[in-house]
Parts: structure tokens; C-alpha cells; sequence
């Protein structure tokens, strides 16, 4: 990743559309994308999606050393986001913890 970024980038992105791509072909497509856009899921969706995109558009398009790793590390939080919201009482733990990891940072840096 450090010596080439925008490589790691597009192959983790693959990765995942290889994830998302077995659900359909576990679930089938019309339920799996019936859950993906239930009410509780859409932002961890879209979250995911466009972090792919993103991931996308900066190693193909923009050739971005920078823009490349950050959008990875974006892409590996939504994707962590994304698995986690999976799992039962998933959402409400994930927004104890970032409102948690949000309070310690902000002590940290004395707000």
C-alpha cells in the first residue's frame, strides 16, 4: 500500500464488490437489494457505496497518491460499518461507540 497505493485501492475495491456480489448471489438480487435499502441499512449502504466510488474515481481518474490511501482507509471504515450493521443491535452499538471514541477524542484534545 505504501508503494503503490492506488493498485491496493482498485484490488480492495474489487474485493469488496466480490463481497456485496455473493450476498446478491446468496439472498438473490431483488431481496438483497430490498435489505440494502431498508430504512436501517441505507446509510451504511451509501456510506459503502460511495466510498467504493470514491476509491474509484481518485486511483483511475485523479491518480492521486494522497486521495488513494485516504479513500481506502474511508473504505475500510464503511466496510467495517457496513459488516457490523449486519449484526443484531449492530446500529445501536455502533453509535455508542462513536459517540463514545468521539468524547474521549475531544477530551483528549480539551473541548
Amino acid at each position: 500500500m505504501v508503494l503503490m497505493p492506488q493498485k491496493f485501492a482498485i484490488c480492495f475495491t474489487l474485493g469488496c464488490a466480490s463481497i456485496v456480489g455473493s450476498f446478491f448471489a446468496l439472498k438473490g438480487p431483488k431481496n438483497q437489494l430490498k435489505h440494502m435499502s431498508s430504512r436501517e441499512r441505507l446509510p451504511f449502504t451509501l456510506g459503502f457505496v460511495g466510498s467504493m466510488v470514491g476509491t474509484i474515481y481518485v486511483s483511475m481518474v485523479l491518480h492521486s497518491y494522497i486521495l488513494s490511501v485516504l479513500f481506502s482507509v474511508l473504505q475500510v471504515l464503511a466496510l467495517a460499518y457496513y459488516a457490523i450493521s449486519y449484526f443484531p443491535g449492530g446500529s445501536a452499538g455502533l453509535r455508542f461507540l462513536s459517540a463514545t471514541m468521539t468524547s474521549s477524542i475531544l477530551r483528549c484534545f480539551g473541548r
